[in-house]
């Protein structure tokens, strides 16, 4: 008599066990992945308002009133973004030297990422010259 060939039911059950866990391994790195895209697209958003905002800030003559600074030397006065995007808010804040040439611009614009607030922070110096 010939022996029958095949897999007995314990095999398949053993692979099919393998399987499922590779599938469900790769369904959790697919979360991960979700989550860790929609962080790096808030970030390049949050870094992309904030380059704007410097363009902005630097084409604008020096003594613009969005460029103010009525506080004494070494406190910055704060101006916040009337319309930031949905989901983001925006503030830059300028500080003037004893000589009133030189301006040291901090921008700042933060979100919530579902968890935690974030934020991203930028600083530049504009002279008079």
């Amino acid at each position: 008599m010939k022996a029958e060939g095949g897999f007995t039911l314990i095999e398949i059950l053993i692979a099919m066990f393998i399987l499922s866990f590779g599938l469900l391994s790769l369904a959790s790195l697919q979360v991960v992945a979700i989550r860790v895209n929609t962080a790096s697209s808030s970030l390049t958003e949050g870094t992309t308002l904030v380059q704007d905002k410097i363009e902005a800030l630097m084409a604008l003559q020096f003594n613009n009133p969005d460029l103010d600074d009525a506080t004494p030397v070494g406190t910055f006065q704060c101006h916040p973004e009337p319309t930031p995007p949905k989901g983001y808010t925006m503030q830059w804040c300028v500080d003037n030297d004893a000589t009133n040439t030189i301006k040291t611009i901090n921008i700042e614009t933060a979100w919530y990422d579902g968890k935690a607030p974030r934020a991203f922070r930028s600083s530049f110096v504009r002279t008079s010259f």
